[in-house]
């Protein structure tokens, strides 16, 4: 997967050090959205995705917050 940078569009450089994640070349900032999203779900949670799928979009929208 390629990112680009949010902040200047630039393509982002996987970097492995003690905070994984991309880091832009051109301003110096910082993703991990491409690593996933840090939560671990139970079987129960997941099952109940399946018979609700605005259960899914809510769960989604809840992670993808902490991004922004």
């Amino acid at each position: 997967m390629r990112c680009t940078c949010e902040n200047c569009g630039t393509y982002m450089i996987q970097k492995e050090d003690l905070k994984l994640g991309c880091v832009c070349p051109e301003c110096g900032a910082r993703c991990n959205a491409c690593l996933g999203t840090k939560s671990v779900l139970s079987r129960e949670e997941i099952a109940a995705m399946r018979e609700n799928p605005e259960q899914v979009l809510a769960r989604i929208s809840e992670v993808f917050k902490n991004y922004e």
